[in-house]
């Protein structure tokens, strides 16, 4: 292997295991400065290792104030976080990179080895994973120095862990989508199952993270009580204190054992194939792509929404971009309340929200709405996703403003599916009425709707067709003051709800009732005259184009 055909590859692939937003802002850099060329590989690579060294001082700073000796499951704890946030950064870049990037029958035709081209790309893959990999060395650190019977010994067995650890959980991601990729199900489905990996990528650290706000003041009050699934991290824990245990050995053992044999399965199964497989599915994604394009143009009116259904679910499934928006908008106001949904689940306060308390439902359904349908809402994308498509659609011999409506709605159902499924699933874990989860469930559609069209207003406002990223689309407007403009009226929302709390105690029932009912019968009012006035504003706009 030649490694300076790895370095140029690598550089190469930096580009698409980046995050859009990092490469949107040295684009910018660029475009201030034409003469002046940027290196975007060795800035983004600058930027990682900087980062990472950052966190490595401030996790380092942490692990080595924490009594590991009181509490071992912490240590398994934190590791399996950041394991988590790891395995769920690289995932998507590991996509990106292998199955997104259409690169690979481009190197064809040149010298390069296959070995070379793949690891060049895994090496690429291991960037955006710095974080969770550097904060788990950090507690890896701490532990050996700390509490390790001897250093010089312990460090090989640091070292030797750590290896362990990230190679087979490498290896475990690598050999799961070859083998996935191979099906004839998932090139049938590919765009289906691409983004619900790349959705699972997303959701992962999210889910653990409140499975362990929510889980672990029970776990670490029984100090010796290993989870099941946190035991083979806490292996590590015992190879660290005590090298010599039965435990320690066979769990050694275990994990060598199993890093061979992911090893052998990678190269004698993977590798010979690996190769042809992603080329493959490249290819069938190409054509795919270009029978939809063949198809809108041969639509009638019979199957109008049909043909608009299926033209806009491919191209919302197009790139990793629009499903990171996706559930990253979903899940968001969620993450931001993680800490208290763990404390109003214990406190029972929840399954008392009788119709009495719903103006204060209705403040908060406005906070999950708001928060939900962001900057970086689909609909404020959604007609620019067209490209040159957009002007393409407008010469076919179809009614284009039934296409815009149509269109409305089909990005709406998608954009609302998660929020909604989402917050039924919570409703219920928290206990709440079903009465007053319907009423949650219609206050947050009507104010989804009206976000909506002032979102798909704006969106054909300042319509792009040539953008190279989602994120060059998010930014076309100043995204900081829209940031802190959302701060502030989910601020505002906060306060109100707290106040209608306060407001509805002190009225009578009717009244209070009445109040609630009230805001909801505004509300839909309100979301009938946006719908109306933001189309007939948006057909304007496409009119004038």
């Amino acid at each position: 292997m030649r490694l300076k055909v790895i370095k140029k590859l690598v550089d190469i692939n930096i580009l698409y295991s980046s995050k859009e937003a990092n490469l949107a802002n040295l684009r910018k850099k660029q475009a201030k400065n034409p003469g002046k060329k940027v290196n975007v590989s060795a800035r983004v690579l600058s930027s990682y290792i900087f980062s990472s060294l950052l966190l490595l001082i401030f996790f380092s700073n942490i692990a080595f104030r924490f009594p590991f000796e009181e509490s071992p499951v912490h240590f398994s704890f934190m590791v399996a976080i950041f394991l988590v946030l790891a395995f769920s950064t690289s995932f998507t870049a590991f996509y990106n990179v292998f199955y997104e990037s259409k690169d690979l029958a481009s190197y064809r035709p040149y010298a390069f080895k296959e070995s070379e081209i793949i690891i060049a790309k895994g090496l690429s893959v291991l960037l955006p994973a710095l974080t969770g990999i550097v904060s788990i060395l950090a507690y890896f650190l701490a532990l050996y120095i700390r509490i390790a019977p001897s250093l010089w010994m312990g460090l090989p067995l640091m070292l030797l862990s750590l290896a362990l650890l990230f190679v087979s959980v490498t290896l475990v991601m690598v050999v799961a989508v070859h083998f996935l990729a191979q099906t004839t199900v998932f090139r049938k489905y590919q765009s289906i199952f691409s983004n619900v990996m790349i959705g699972i990528g997303v959701l992962m650290p999210l889910l653990f993270v409140f499975f362990l706000q929510s889980t672990s003041g029970s776990i670490v009050d029984r100090v010796r009580d290993i989870p099941f699934l946190l035991y083979p991290l806490h292996i590590f824990y015992k190879i660290a204190v005590e090298p010599f245990s039965t435990e320690a050995i066979l769990g050694l053992l275990a994990w060598i054992a199993l890093t061979v044999f992911l090893l052998y399965l990678t190269k004698k199964k993977v590798f010979p194939h690996f190769y042809d497989v992603i080329l493959l599915n490249s290819e069938e994604k190409v054509k795919k792509e270009r029978r939809n394009k063949e198809r809108i143009s041969t639509t009638n009116k019979k199957g109008f929404f049909r043909m608009v259904l299926r033209y806009n679910l491919s191209l919302l499934g197009q790139g990793t971009g629009v499903v990171t928006v996706l559930f990253t908008s979903a899940f968001l106001p969620y993450l931001m309340m993680i800490g208290l949904i763990s404390n109003i689940r214990d406190s029972q306060i929840v399954p008392d929200i009788h119709p009495l308390y719903w103006l204060p439902l209705f403040f908060i359904a406005l906070f999950i709405a708001v928060v939900n349908n962001n900057i970086t809402s689909l609909h404020s994308i959604a007609l620019s996703l067209e490209r040159e498509n957009f002007d393409f659609l407008k010469s076919l011999p179809f009614d284009f403003a039934r296409y815009v409506k149509v269109k409305f709605w089909i990005i709406f159902a998608v954009q609302s599916f998660l929020p909604i499924l989402t917050l039924l699933g919570l409703s219920l874990y928290l206990g709440l009425p079903i009465l007053s989860m319907i009423y949650l469930l219609v206050v947050w559609t009507l104010a989804s709707v009206i976000l909506s069209c002032h979102h798909y207003f704006k969106d054909v406002k300042n319509l792009s067709t040539n953008w190279s990223s989602i994120t060059d689309l998010v930014n076309r407007s100043n995204g900081i003051v829209k940031i802190v403009l959302l701060l502030i009226y989910c601020g505002i929302l906060s306060i109100s709800a707290l106040v209608s709390i306060f407001l509805v105690r002190s009225l009578s029932t009717i009244l209070a009732i009445s109040l609630g009912v009230g805001s909801l019968i505004l509300l839909l009012g309100l979301a009938i005259f946006s719908y109306r006035y933001y189309l007939s504003r948006i057909l304007a706009e496409v009119e004038k184009r």
